[in-house]
């Protein structure tokens, strides 16, 4: 492979596509409610994604047992990252669920410890402690200096986004593992149609435990949102993810997604004028340090 196009190049740029969906969710929240939006986006992914792999995915060569228990969990883990990202969304700021969503750069080496039984390098933890508090001042954005001091805490929609980092980092892990035993396009595919067929059944209960009134309407904001996260942020980014993360260590790869919420906040600055203070943009810095910390040195020492 080239110099410039190396697998940490391909990482940065799912990064890239991941931190529009932020701003394109968010928008589109307002037309229908969350498992709505996730059903139509992974059922309209499924179908694309048919058509794409059909001769990988009915030959007889692929038909094995072995590859459903794996790709159920890499399923399972995918569904309750977004699940949670996007119900978050409905709560809190694109900017907010960018950074938070980040979070998944300190569960990242503590799974790998704990599953694959790996011990990141020493720069590895030093920038993933950079990033965790500059993410944590991010999660403080737009208090005043006094109010980040005397006031800690998440806001519910924070804390919902949380918990799909968590998924997010479970999910990096197994796509480490199972990436190299598994075909891509039959990872892919199983993924992306087990969220299709879970989000459709999820949004009539949805529908029926919702405090609030559903209103759906399949407006522009909702199609753009919809086109755009299911071919960019989908189908060519799940793509990126388990061809090229195979190269890259799991903490270094959740180091580099980390600049998803820095892509996101950009995106919101210019199409939903969100803004960072003084405490936010202290951590957006903070952010990027850490992961360009982690990679200096290192861009001469990976292995073909």
């Amino acid at each position: 492979m080239s110099r410039i196009f190396t697998p940490e190049l391909f990482l940065v740029i799912a990064a890239i596509l991941w931190g529009g969906t932020f701003v394109v969710i968010k928008l589109a929240l307002d037309s229908v409610p969350p498992f709505l939006f996730l059903a139509v986006r992974f059922s309209l992914a499924g179908f694309i994604t048919i058509l794409l792999y059909r001769k990988t995915l009915f030959s007889k060569a692929n038909r094995r047992w072995d590859y459903i228990v794996p790709a159920f969990f890499v399923a399972c883990s995918a569904l309750l990252g977004y699940a949670f990202q996007t119900i978050g969304l409905v709560y809190t700021s694109a900017t907010q669920s960018g950074f938070m969503t980040g979070a998944y750069v300190i569960f990242v080496p503590l799974l790998e410890i704990a599953i694959e039984r790996k011990l990141p390098s020493l720069r590895t933890w030093i920038a993933v402690v950079i990033v965790v508090i500059g993410l944590f001042c991010i999660s403080q954005n737009g208090k005043t200096y006094d109010e980040f001091v005397n006031e800690f805490g998440f806001s519910y929609g924070d804390g919902l986004t949380l918990i799909g980092a968590f998924f997010f980092a479970v999910y990096i892990i197994l796509i480490d593992i199972y990436s190299k035993k598994i075909p891509t396009q039959i990872l892919v595919s199983f993924e992306i149609l087990l969220i299709a067929i879970v989000s459709s059944f999820l949004f009539p209960v949805e529908s029926i435990f919702s405090k609030q009134s559903i209103s759906i309407q399949f407006d522009l904001k909702f199609w753009i949102g919809i086109i755009y996260t299911s071919v960019f942020a989908t189908i060519f980014t799940t793509q990126i993810q388990t061809r090229y993360q195979k190269a890259v260590s799991p903490a270094r790869a959740g180091l580099l997604y980390s600049l998803e919420p820095v892509f996101s906040f950009f995106l919101a600055y210019l199409v939903l004028g969100e803004r960072l203070g003084t405490v936010g943009a202290i951590g957006s810095l903070l952010t990027l340090f850490g992961i360009l910390y982690s990679e200096m040195g290192k861009w001469n020492k990976r292995e073909e």
